[in-house]
């Protein structure tokens, strides 16, 4: 099975028309979508499968928790999306790998003023989290 890149979104173009109809652009997408996962035949779930044999037996995949030794893949694969979901102030300030992502509840985004974020997703990089949007160290 060859991977296939989905086509790049162009956020220019409405989604839905006036009517709340899915636009062409929109059904093309999803299309595009539909077929790049298998149309009638489930990629994600085949992928999952190779995925899963392929993972040495002593690697755990877990939430919130990343890639930790010791462990059985048997029945129990999560994503590991996040380090930490939480406010700024309780971002995890030790134990951090570069790259490591998290979601700050009450991040600022660009242009939200202080004190009033509405969450955004951050990075660790060279000693701070970092708002995904704007690059700058994340802010309440």
């Amino acid at each position: 099975m060859t991977a296939q890149n989905v086509p790049p979104l162009d956020f220019s173009q409405p989604f839905v028309d006036s009517r709340g109809f899915l636009t062409q652009w929109a059904s093309w997408l999803l299309s595009n979508i539909y077929d790049r996962t298998g149309g009638t035949t489930d990629k994600v779930d085949a992928a999952h499968s190779l995925a899963s044999n392929a993972a040495p037996a002593t690697t755990q995949i877990v939430a919130n928790g990343g890639l930790q030794v010791g462990g059985d893949l048997t029945d129990n694969v999560g994503v590991a999306l996040y380090r930490a979901k939480c406010a700024v102030a309780d971002l995890p300030a030790t134990g951090n790998t570069e790259g490591d992502w998290a979601y700050a509840l009450n991040g600022r985004k660009t242009g939200e003023g202080s004190g009033a974020g509405t969450g955004v997703p951050v990075w660790w990089s060279n000693g701070a989290w970092v708002a995904a949007d704007s690059g700058a160290t994340v802010a309440a």
